[in-house]
């Protein structure tokens, strides 16, 4: 599992203040309810048209809806008609009491396997903190580990509140050099460095989690002073280096997105061994290759 310990419930947030180019989760980009088209599942039946109240979808007899996507404004009824799944949203609005009711049908498996719920996205600390505090206070009344995966971008403020909850972080660190980091996500590193320290010093339960991506971080050089800042800088638990893959890259062709999609090289096991080693002989223990936390915290 890459999302904590155990066997564990992934809550997906949607918006993120991040615009990372090779995002394998582009659905949870916006803060609203995107539609997806899978058109090999469509069997041509027409009902999507006749949905939608705002005329965004045209039929096509042989080849099945064409969504404009500069009128589309993510209602959803043409998606609630499809009786194959062709077109879907990519989130739903729930209440507390819904989440917690699904939270919960797991927690033998919890319980059996020291695992819990992790906070994902999107960006699960850019919502509303308020809210999201009666959600993490729920979870933690249940005796349910908490995991919170985080790209660091956000008020220091909703960090110092998720920590009072939280039994672990997923910590993103993408980048030691502020212009490339803007470059290929959209905003600076710096808050995000700034937040980590910060939350370190709070001896949180830190894994910190690497993606290395050839053409953007993924040579040794940059890697290495990557490694250099965290042995100075951060106590963390485990350090995953995750090679760059391209699974969900076809998410960007679902929502109409396709021109936007960029693709890299995938980086090899031998460079990925190297630069594991690398690590290690910074003195940064619990280097991990792929991001598998199979065991709790406290058996470190």
């Amino acid at each position: 599992m890459e999302n904590g310990p155990g066997l564990r419930t992934t809550l997906f947030f949607e918006g993120c203040p991040l615009r990372c180019v090779w995002c394998h989760n582009p659905e949870g980009l916006e803060y609203s309810p995107k539609l997806l088209h899978f058109p090999d599942r469509c069997i041509l039946c027409g009902y999507c048209q006749d949905a939608c109240p705002i005329g965004a979808l045209n039929y096509d007899t042989t080849k099945g809806p064409v969504i404009d996507r500069n009128i589309c404004n993510g209602t959803g009824n043409c998606a609630a008609v499809c009786p194959t799944d062709a077109l879907i949203m990519s989130s739903k609005e729930y209440t507390l009491k819904e989440i917690m009711s699904v939270v919960l049908k797991d927690r033998a498996f919890y319980d059996r396997s020291r695992g819990g719920v992790t906070f994902s996205g999107g960006e699960p600390l850019a919502q509303n903190i308020k809210n999201l505090s009666f959600l993490m206070d729920a979870i933690k009344k249940e005796r349910i580990n908490l995991c919170i995966d985080t790209s660091g971008y956000v008020p220091w403020e909703n960090i110092e509140i998720a920590a009072g909850y939280a039994d672990s972080f997923l910590y993103d660190f993408k980048h030691i050099d502020t212009d490339q980091h803007r470059k290929f996500t959209a905003v600076n590193n710096e808050r995000i460095l700034e937040n980590l320290v910060k939350l370190s010093d709070l001896e949180a339960n830190i894994h910190i989690r690497i993606p290395v991506i050839p053409g953007f971080n993924g040579d040794r050089d940059t890697l290495e002073r990557m490694a250099d800042w965290l042995a100075e800088n951060v106590t963390a638990r485990t350090i995953a280096l995750l090679p760059y893959h391209r699974f969900g890259s076809d998410k960007y062709d679902r929502l109409g997105w396709g021109e936007t999609k960029q693709l890299f090289e995938v980086p090899d096991s031998t460079f990925m061994n190297q630069i594991a080693e690398l690590f290690k002989s910074k003195g940064l223990q619990q280097v991990l290759i792929g991001g598998a936390i199979l065991v709790p915290d406290d058996m470190l």
